[in-house]
């Protein structure tokens, strides 16, 4: 009996020893009776990557792992310990302050061609780019070419990365941005005989165009108008074959 005794009192003086030992070890915390677990975010146990609870007879070094969210905020682990940055789309409201973040519409994501939409956590795929899926989560972007876009009047080319504004339309900004201007006077290139009018989406016929196609029409051309009235001058007649060349 008094060997029984004796065995239960160094049994729970081993006990509460090492569960207060646990509670003063820097970096651990008790998960319960005989478990303990890494007490900061950010830490996992060095022979695993995870901070899953373990027994107390198990390794119970912990080290930093970036690339871990934290479970409170909009942040992850970065490759410096102890060091947080904010996950895509969010930004540090004070970083002084804490970690609480906000979200940022607008901010491009650091691995895909896409935007912060307004709505958290929502993303929406650069110009030109689509999303491929798995499930409701997009998983890539990719070039998506010959796609218009009314609402930004420019349409993706063969060419990754490359646009062109629709017909009386001109960029602003060349290679700088998406932003573009009606410009009167621009050839449609759709049709010949048309250029863009004053006010913008309204079209003139091209007079140049209608003149040239007028004469030629008539057996004529500006060149040989010219040619044969050096002729009437000079008092040469030029054969039409030669007009045709000159």
């Amino acid at each position: 009996m008094k060997n029984w005794k004796l065995i239960t009192g160094i049994f729970l003086l081993i006990t509460i020893g090492w569960h207060m030992a646990i509670a003063l070890t820097h970096r651990l915390n008790l998960a319960g009776p005989f478990l303990a677990k890494p007490s900061d975010p950010g830490y996992v146990w060095t022979d695993a990557d995870n901070s899953e609870s373990r027994f107390f007879w198990q390794n119970k070094e912990v080290r930093w792992q970036a690339g871990m969210t934290h479970p409170e905020f909009s942040v992850e682990t970065a490759e410096n310990e102890g060091i947080w940055n904010p996950l895509p789309g969010y930004a540090f409201i004070d970083k002084s302050q804490g970690l609480a973040t906000s979200w940022q519409q607008g901010t491009k994501h650091p691995d895909y061609m896409a935007w912060a939409d307004d709505v958290e956590g929502q993303w929406i795929p650069v110009t030109g780019y689509r999303f491929i899926y798995q499930g409701d989560t997009f998983a890539d972007s990719v070039w998506d070419p010959n796609k218009r876009y009314n609402d930004l009047k420019v349409m993706s080319m063969t060419e990754k990365d490359s646009y062109k504004p629709f017909p009386g339309y001109s960029f602003v900004e060349p290679g700088q941005s998406l932003k573009v201007v009606w410009t009167p006077g621009t050839l449609n290139p759709d049709n010949s005989q048309l250029v863009a009018g004053t006010k913008e989406g309204t079209w003139n016929v091209n007079s140049d165009r209608t003149q040239y196609v007028t004469r030629r029409r008539r057996g004529i051309t500006g060149r040989e108008v010219g040619a044969f009235a050096i002729g009437v001058g000079t008092g040469v007649v030029l054969d039409r074959a030669l007009l045709r060349r000159w």
